[in-house]
């Protein structure tokens, strides 16, 4: 009989995401080794789980503090008072003393009595082996935290896609995500890294945690068979793909200027696929930079299907990566797998150390956030011819397999220590 082990996401399948879609791949190989109990963000979903036994939900706050997301490039006309009484609320302060309160962990308690019944009862009824928690999300951590105050002795493994305590976007929460940083090494057993900078931003402070670097990885099953193209502009068109939503201050006005830039120089059309969701900086820069006689098309797809962006992920000719303009040292974009995967070169407007240390000149080219450098960027990408033949090292198979050895390794550890 498989051991029962209890798997805390902000996603789970079926949402048109990558880290939905990351679970989904992740989850086909743990539920071969583990009964799983799912507890995830009920605004992501309220069906239950397909890889779980049993599923629970916890319950989240929202606002219109919350930046809106639109699947097109033609915002919503509010009326003026509405948007004069937003706007004033968007200061800087009101963000940040609103998200303190609507991530605190006093707030997620008292909405969530209900989910820690349900907790109460299933750990006084099932034998539970582990739990595994994947952040940034400091609501898992509070549901973690609420589980191991019941079962103390219980291995705890947190998986961290980036930091927790980051400085990207206006208004950050700083103290709950400073106290929720704090919780990681009391609360794990282990921890797993998805990139290098993670690795090292959590080592440097908890040099004694059980630590494991496993980076993220693409679905094999979506890419099967295909091979790197080089980009051919003799048919007089390119097509770009990003696949992934844009916000908070990515800069794709930059991004725009540089297509023009580049589709100026070469002579030809430059086609740009959306499959994501915009926010309102993202909606605003495209309406501004947005010129009928230049020859880049923008076509906004809004949330597809995974099977949907893949298809348009595959029919493109390169694939491309928009980072914050102030850059991470930690998080590497889901999405940068799946194009190695996929074997499309990357154009990776970015000012991220690890991800151009992966990208530039390996699969693809890196340009900041300036319309030049991103012209003469997508210039080196139409010209060269990548290698992907090590491409099957960040398959999601392999990701799994490193992720279930470090976890059987702090069940066997936690089993040992209880034991003593």
């Amino acid at each position: 009989m498989k051991e029962s082990v209890i798997i805390v996401s902000d996603y789970i399948e079926g949402e048109p995401v990558v880290a939905s879609v990351r679970f989904a791949g992740l989850m086909e190989y743990f539920r071969q080794r583990f009964e799983l109990i799912v507890i995830h963000d009920g605004k992501y979903g309220t069906k239950p789980s397909r890889f779980a036994s049993t599923s629970f939900e916890y319950a989240t706050s929202d606002s219109i503090l919350t930046q809106a997301m639109k699947g097109g490039v033609t915002q919503e006309r509010n009326g003026s008072f509405r948007r004069n009484v937003e706007n004033m609320l968007r200061q800087k302060w009101i963000l940040s003393a609103w998200r303190n309160y609507k991530y605190s962990k006093f707030k997620f308690d008292r909405m969530n009595a209900p989910l820690y019944a349900e907790l109460d009862r299933l750990l006084s009824e099932t034998e539970i082996k582990a739990v595994f928690v994947t952040v940034p999300d400091v609501y898992g951590l509070y549901v973690l935290d609420y589980i191991k105050r019941k079962s103390p002795h219980l291995p705890a493994i947190i998986e961290i896609r980036d930091i927790i305590n980051h400085s990207i976007g206006e208004g950050n929460p700083q103290y709950v995500l400073k106290q929720a940083e704090q919780m990681v090494p009391k609360l794990a057993g282990g921890v797993i890294a998805v990139s290098e900078g993670i690795h090292q931003h959590y080592r440097i402070r908890n040099p004694v945690l059980e630590m494991e670097l496993v980076k993220n990885g693409y679905d094999e099953e979506c890419f099967e068979g295909v091979v790197f193209q080089p980009v051919s502009l003799a048919k007089g068109r390119m097509m770009l793909a990003h696949i992934g939503s844009i916000y908070k201050g990515r800069n794709v006005k930059a991004l725009i200027e540089g297509l023009r830039i580049f589709s100026e120089r070469k002579g030809i059309d430059v086609e740009l696929h959306i499959a994501g969701l915009l926010d309102r900086q993202a909606i605003s820069d495209m309406d501004s930079a947005a010129d009928a006689k230049s020859g880049v098309k923008l076509h906004i797809h809004g949330s597809l299907e995974h099977e949907q962006a893949v298809r348009l992920l595959r029919e493109a000719d390169a694939a491309v990566i928009l980072t914050h303009t102030r850059g991470s040292d930690y998080a590497i974009p889901g999405k940068t797998f799946e194009y190695i995967g996929a074997c499309k070169p990357i154009l990776a407007v970015t000012e991220d150390r690890e991800l151009s240390a992966l990208v530039q000149g390996r699969y693809g080219e890196c340009a900041g956030h300036e319309a030049n450098g991103i012209a003469q960027a997508l210039e080196r990408l139409s010209e060269t011819v990548y290698d992907f033949s090590d491409r099957r090292q960040f398959s999601r198979q392999v990701q799994a397999e490193r992720i279930l050895q470090f976890m059987e390794q702090i069940m066997l550890d936690g089993r040992n220590v209880k034991s003593e």
